[in-house]
């Protein structure tokens, strides 16, 4: 019975390293067949929804064509996402480094304000992959609902940001496994965070509206 259990425990281990092998291709893949430049976004939409898919239950949905259908289906809307993302966070970079090389109360406190919007864009980051793949919304109204998300739930956030730095850390000490499952690894995690606290939403949502 204990061989048993043993080898039933190799098999799940062995599956879930195919399937994160698997993915993680796929999403090499696909972000360079999108000129890396316009393949990232949709790849990594694309690469949340199948982690998605395995949190509500459809373990045995089909990696490939769920993540063929859905880059295809995000192309254009990730990739604006994308784009709305990388330009935000380009100039709060170069403002940073601007207000930083002056002297003064006004640049004192513009060097603060930057500072405070860069942290607000690391929430942002953190959670608007796992928002996108998991609600309808239009492009703004997914920033809007995960800083909202992100700001009334401190302690969801903090474990994701310490998962995301585990497995950051874990990766550079053993980076010969990043090409197999590395970015894989990392968004079951910040899906799977993510997931348990839009389920705490979801859950306080419905008991509001109980008389």
């Amino acid at each position: 019975m204990q061989m048993g259990r043993l080898l039933n425990g190799v098999l799940v281990f062995c599956k879930w390293i195919t399937h994160f092998t698997i993915l993680n291709l796929l999403w090499i893949g696909c972000t360079l067949l999108g000129g890396i430049i316009f393949g990232i976004a949709p790849s990594t939409v694309a690469m949340y929804a199948v982690s998605r898919k395995h949190l509500i239950g459809e373990e045995d949905a089909p990696v490939f064509r769920i993540f063929w259908q859905v880059y295809r289906q995000e192309f254009f809307r990730a990739n604006r996402m994308g784009l709305i993302l990388a330009g935000f966070g380009i100039v709060w970079y170069f403002d940073l480094h601007f207000f930083r090389q002056f002297e003064g109360g006004f640049y004192t406190i513009m060097n603060y304000l930057m500072t405070i919007i860069g942290l607000t864009y690391i929430i942002l980051l953190v959670y608007i992959l796992p928002v996108y793949v998991h609600y309808e919304l239009s492009v703004f109204a997914y920033i809007k609902h995960a800083l909202i998300i992100g700001f009334l739930h401190p302690a969801n956030l903090i474990l994701m940001l310490a998962g995301s730095l585990s497995t950051y850390y874990f990766f550079i000490s053993f980076p010969g496994f990043i090409p197999l499952f590395g970015f894989t690894v990392f968004a079951h995690l910040n899906m799977w965070l993510a997931f348990k606290c839009f389920e705490n939403v979801e859950d306080a949502a419905v008991a509001s509206r109980v008389p």
